[in-house]
């Protein structure tokens, strides 16, 4: 699996707009955490590291508080009103060990080779159901077609998924498929 970023976290005794303000000058910033039956928290982040996480566009974390370390999911995020810096976060705690079942959204990748014949796309499926931890569902699967020539599909088998997700759904379930319009039974 791959490695999340791992966040500092220091509790905050004060609370407030001037202490919040301080905070900021001294280039750290406020957040709670919250989340798996516990009481919710006002911490400060190290605004390098909130820099860091915006960046790689990960929304997994390894909370680090008085030397435990957590996983937890980059709830909300709030910018300043001209979108240059983090003013708060709100970090959600979940059960690294939580797994799901659901469907994800396809999203078809690519134009089909076979087009250029005259074929045409049919997508049987509009989702794929996975198995994955509860804090890493995928907001979609790409399934590439762009080499599909009529006649070819793709099957739930052939869909390249993250590492960290399983297929649940049947392997040979026909997902999308390039027909040719012309022979096509009405």
């Amino acid at each position: 699996m791959t490695e999340d970023l791992r966040v500092p976290v220091e509790r905050r005794g004060k609370l407030g707009t001037a202490e919040t303000r301080r905070l900021r000058i001294s280039g750290r910033v406020p957040a709670n955490i919250y989340g798996l039956g516990r009481k919710s928290e006002s911490v400060s982040v190290c605004a390098e590291l909130v820099e860091q996480l915006i960046a790689t566009r990960s929304s997994v974390v390894d909370v680090e508080l008085d030397g435990k370390v957590d996983k937890a999911v980059v709830q909300e995020v709030q910018w300043n009103t001209f979108s240059t810096f983090v003013r708060h976060l709100d970090l959600r705690m979940v059960d690294p060990n939580g797994v799901t079942t659901c469907s994800v959204p396809i999203e078809l990748r690519g134009e089909p080779v076979g087009l250029k014949d005259g074929g045409a796309v049919r997508q049987l499926e509009k989702t794929i159901t996975v198995t994955c931890p509860d804090y890493r569902v995928p907001k979609s699967i790409q399934v590439r077609i762009g080499a599909l020539r009529i006649g070819d599909s793709v099957k739930a088998a052939d869909v390249a998924l993250p590492e960290f997700v399983r297929l649940a759904s049947a392997g040979d379930a026909v997902l999308v498929e390039l027909y040719d319009p012309r022979k096509a039974v009405v």
